[in-house]
């Protein structure tokens, strides 16, 4: 009964048509969704820009701060983690606008620093012995510690000058 079914000249039967069809259509719809998204993902990726990395001198560790060479120079050493200070911002704005005398700085609060703050008697005389407080500017010259100012407002109007 099959065979003659199939061998009429009506050809397949409009249910098997229509069931064929629709997997076809649906077949068709997750490839152009899956191509959609390809290129909507790929969009993404494309835009993303690239840029070089960039050797950053002027934070430094608090045992380099004597050898940063001859001359004068300025280190100042703070704590990054603190949020109520505005010491990291005047640095930045300090390291753009001041090209005259070298300002480097030391932050606190990175791990390889720690050995270095103290809550007693500040220490300058050489890196293996220095301890310093938070919000502590020292300025070099050749090498040596010439003057310590450890006042936060004088910190800030040298930053602003």
């Amino acid at each position: 009964m099959k065979r003659d079914y199939l061998n009429s000249k009506k050809g397949l039967p409009s249910e098997v048509k229509k069931t064929i069809i629709i997997i076809v259509v649906a077949a068709l719809l997750l490839v152009g969704m899956y191509f959609l998204t390809t290129l909507i993902l790929s969009k993404d990726t494309e835009e993303e820009k690239v840029t070089e990395n960039a050797i950053q001198y002027d934070e430094i560790l608090a045992g380099e701060s004597f050898n940063q060479g001859d001359g004068e120079y300025y280190v100042i050493y703070y704590d990054s983690s603190d949020q109520y200070s505005t010491i990291s911002s005047l640095i930045s704005s300090y390291q753009l606008n001041n090209s005259d005398t070298k300002l480097y700085s030391v932050d606190l609060s990175n791990g390889m620093n720690k050995k270095y703050v103290t809550d007693g008697d500040i220490v300058t005389d050489d890196a293996s012995s220095l301890r310093v407080k938070a919000n502590t500017l020292l300025k070099f010259e050749d090498g040596e510690v010439t003057e310590t100012i450890t006042d936060t407002n004088k910190i800030t109007s040298f930053l602003n000058s």
